[in-house]
């Protein structure tokens, strides 16, 4: 169950972090900054959103061990 309650965390936490690497994306379109930050920021969402994934496989397949 701790393994469970960590990934949990994670999850959280990783969802927090996208959170607001989307509302810094936003500020710098509306504030017209350069492409290439925008760009960095984008890559860093994809980035947390492939870990994110991850996470969520990771706690299905950890529910799934526990009910077998």
């Amino acid at each position: 169950m701790e393994i469970h309650d960590e990934l949990e965390i994670e999850i959280f936490h990783t969802l927090e972090k996208i959170r607001r690497t989307e509302e810094m994306i936003r500020a710098h379109v509306n504030a017209g900054t350069e492409e290439i930050i925008i760009n960095q920021y984008q890559a860093l969402k994809t980035e947390l959103s492939q870990q994110l994934a991850e996470l969520l496989s990771n706690a299905i397949n950890a529910k799934i061990q526990i009910a077998a």
